[in-house]
């Protein structure tokens, strides 16, 4: 027992120590940090554990964990980690009297690492990294034996413990890339208590037992995970700093600096800028120059203004300056200038050309009752556009088409289509006054309809468009008298 809590002094004492660091007093002078903002690790592991008692263990056992560890310098870490391991014990006997215990075991624990390596400084980077750690935990082990003498004289054990232990390991990791490495390690958990001695389910009770406490031991392989990518400032993190070396800022900074340019002072045009930042080392002597060494040009009319006659030339004249700066005046503008824009405006103008393409009008559509050839009122606002047309183009002519639906025979529908076209064109010469010759009649019976079905008022219709050379009227079909209505006036036909 005082050898345990002598680990454990020790292992408060080195976590106050790594506290104080950090409480250490701010240098006066600037000093910028040499570690830079780094990863965390995530680990996962997998082992064959097994207990060393007075019961030989039973292989194999099985085991697995996983950790988050997070530097605090190039050498020193933290870490946190919890295991689950389950061990068999089996010892010496015959038949039904041989002893045997298993162990279920869960714990979690805090851990000091060192990269113990990474004190050597000739790498920038380790490819192999020896870890040596210290730290406490807890744990909680549901034992079961049978066949093994106790305390109290019973042969079988069935009990679960709650307690704390002291871990120490060691571990070589490899270094894959910047975010993974693989693990091989061995952790040794030494419980505190008076469950240290019921690992194995024996209470050490015979005078023939050789050790006092068991230890559960726990040889793994691991595979761990570098997390994060960018710094608050944006910059990106570099791999945990136990994989460091410390000495790599140190040495880019050196490189650095003796990469910089040897300070020249020299200053070939005395102008007090000297040459390794003077944009401009043959300025005349005595001219200004800013802070680049340029000559100054202080209305930017490209003339510097040594030789500037005029140096604040007027903005509205920066671009017109003759060799020594000075600005030139525009000349006046006469009657004579004034009457020639004036003329080539007025021949810019282009006056809007005649409508063409007028055999592409769209023109209403008139249509009609079942049977009936005379013009409805809701018909009217159709002619009137139609008329509107013909008064504004004096030029044209319209055709006048007219349908009927599928009903009634052939002969008969044509004499009705017909008398449709004569009454659109009568009501047109009638009512405003379009003349006669500028309206052609035609009509196509039931030939075209525009939507299916037998009675349809979209097919009982006129259509018009404007007439194309060669349209002329079509004569009365043969037939009787077919449909109802009557015609506006008397057109003749």
């Amino acid at each position: 027992m005082v050898r345990k809590l002598s680990f454990f002094g020790l292992f408060v004492m080195l976590c106050a120590q790594l506290s104080a660091q950090d409480k250490a007093a701010t240098p006066s002078a600037p000093y910028r940090s040499l570690s830079p903002a780094d990863k965390w690790e995530l680990g996962i592991n997998l082992g064959l554990p097994f207990v060393d008692g007075d019961v030989d263990p039973k292989f194999p056992g099985i085991g697995a964990g996983l950790h988050l560890r997070k530097s605090l310098d190039h050498v020193f870490s933290v870490r946190g980690s919890f295991n689950y391991l389950s061990t068999k014990s089996e010892g010496e006997g015959s038949g039904s009297e041989i002893p045997e215990a298993s162990n279920a075991w869960l714990s979690g624990s805090a851990q000091i690492v060192a990269a113990l390596n990474n004190i050597r400084y000739n790498k920038p980077y380790r490819k192999i990294l020896v870890n040596g750690y210290l730290g406490v935990g807890f744990h909680n082990m549901h034992v079961d034996a049978s066949n093994i003498s106790q305390a109290d004289g019973t042969q079988n054990l069935d009990k679960k413990f709650t307690s704390t232990h002291l871990e120490i390991g060691a571990e070589a990791a490899f270094r894959i890339n910047q975010n993974m490495n693989f693990a091989l390690g061995w952790r040794v958990f030494s419980p505190f208590g008076k469950s240290s001695d019921l690992l194995d389910g024996d209470e050490n009770v015979r005078s023939t037992v050789t050790t006092y406490r068991d230890n559960m031991h726990y040889p793994y392989v691991g595979l761990n995970f570098n997390l994060g990518s960018k710094s608050k400032d944006g910059a990106d993190k570099s791999e945990p700093i136990y994989w460091v070396n410390p000495m790599g800022q140190v040495a880019d900074a050196i490189t650095a600096l003796e990469a910089r340019p040897i300070y020249d002072p020299t200053d070939t045009d005395k102008d007090g800028i000297i040459d390794a930042i003077d944009d401009e080392d043959n300025s005349p002597a005595g001219a200004r120059v800013d802070s680049r060494g340029v000559s100054l040009d202080s209305d930017g009319d490209k003339v510097p203004d040594y030789k500037d006659k005029e140096p604040y030339t007027a903005p509205a004249y920066v671009n017109n300056v003759d060799a020594n700066g000075i600005g030139r005046a525009p000349k006046p503008i006469t009657e004579e200038d004034v009457n020639r824009i004036v003329d080539a405006k007025i021949a810019a103008i282009k006056l809007p050309e005649p409508p063409k393409g007028l055999n592409n009008w769209f023109l209403p559509i008139v249509n009609f009752g079942d049977n009936r050839y005379d013009v409805g009122v809701s018909e009217y606002e159709k002619l009137y556009q139609i008329a509107s047309v013909l008064k504004a183009n004096s030029d044209i002519k319209v055709v006048a088409t007219g349908y009927t639906d599928t009903r009634g025979s052939e002969g008969y529908n044509n004499v009705l289509s017909f008398n449709r076209a004569k009454a659109a064109i009568d009501f047109l010469a009638a009512t405003h006054g379009i003349s006669r010759d500028r309206l052609l009649l035609n009509f196509g019976g039931e030939t075209a309809p525009l939507v299916p079905g037998t009675s349809s008022r979209q097919n009982r219709r006129v259509e018009f468009r404007v007439a194309k050379s060669g349209d002329k009227d079509m004569t009365r079909p043969e037939g009787p008298e077919a449909g109802k209505g009557r015609f506006k006036g008397n057109t003749g036909y």
